[in-house]
């Protein structure tokens, strides 16, 4: 049996990911300690106060974002895993 390392990134200072996306809701796996600013379409949406190792919901609504851009602003520390769509 093969055993696999988790991939991760941790933030160092000034730290920001961004990506185009078409989906109702968007979530992340982070861990560490600190904050993430979310901006979709370059508007602050929230801030998720990272304190534990868990699923993060960056955005859930009713309604489909088509084309929309996600920008993520990490303080240093905070850890990012991966990414959910739906």
């Amino acid at each position: 049996m093969a055993c696999r390392e988790a991939k991760t990134i941790t933030a160092i200072k000034d730290a920001r990911l961004r990506l185009d996306f078409q989906a109702k809701d968007v979530y992340i796996v982070l861990g560490g300690k600190g904050s993430v600013q979310v901006l979709i379409d370059n508007r602050h949406t929230k801030t998720l106060r990272v304190n534990a190792e868990k699923l993060y919901t960056v955005r859930a609504s009713n309604t489909l974002a088509s084309h929309a851009l996600l920008e993520l602003r990490f303080s240093p520390g905070v850890q990012a895993y991966s990414f959910t769509f739906g």
